[in-house]
């Protein structure tokens, strides 16, 4: 398709991921309770991204949590007026205005992490160490992966 050949390990690849969200996409979304850290979808994934990135330019975000650039404004201006983005003007390139986590969004990320480490899923607690070791290894290598694909 478009003159561009995929192998099949990397179709293979890909099919497996696709199997795998499910399980994933139930084990933690389940840890992030709306009520109590008042995010919603959205913002969450704008937290998170920031968190590993530290900034980023609305455009790269957008891109990144694969949304548009009206829905990312949105969500972005929300956590900026409470007070967990900040918003400053690229040095290089006044046009570009870059995103990144105020110390209260830090502060809710680590509280965020403690809290899901207290709410494992019951799945989890059930892997012995070798296989949490293998899950780990795996985990850290496909992230690694992702982040050299990513924009």
């Amino acid at each position: 398709m478009f003159g561009i050949k995929v192998s099949e390990t990397s179709q293979r690849c890909f099919i497996r991921l696709i199997e795998v969200f499910p399980s994933y996409r139930r084990m933690v979304c389940g840890l992030f309770d709306k009520s109590e850290f008042q995010f919603t979808k959205t913002q969450q994934m704008i937290i998170m991204t920031l968190w590993k990135r530290e900034n980023m330019s609305l455009s790269q975000l957008s891109n990144r949590i694969c949304t548009s650039n009206e829905q990312a404004t949105r969500a972005v201006s929300q956590l900026v007026k409470g007070g967990y983005l900040t918003r400053v003007k690229n040095e290089n390139n006044r046009r570009t205005i870059e995103i990144s986590l105020t110390d209260k969004a830090k502060a809710i990320v680590n509280e965020v992490q403690q809290k899901a480490l207290e709410r494992i899923p019951e799945e989890f607690k059930k892997l012995d160490e070798q296989d949490a070791a293998t899950v780990l290894e795996c985990v850290e290598k496909v992230s690694k992966i992702f982040e050299k694909m990513m924009p």
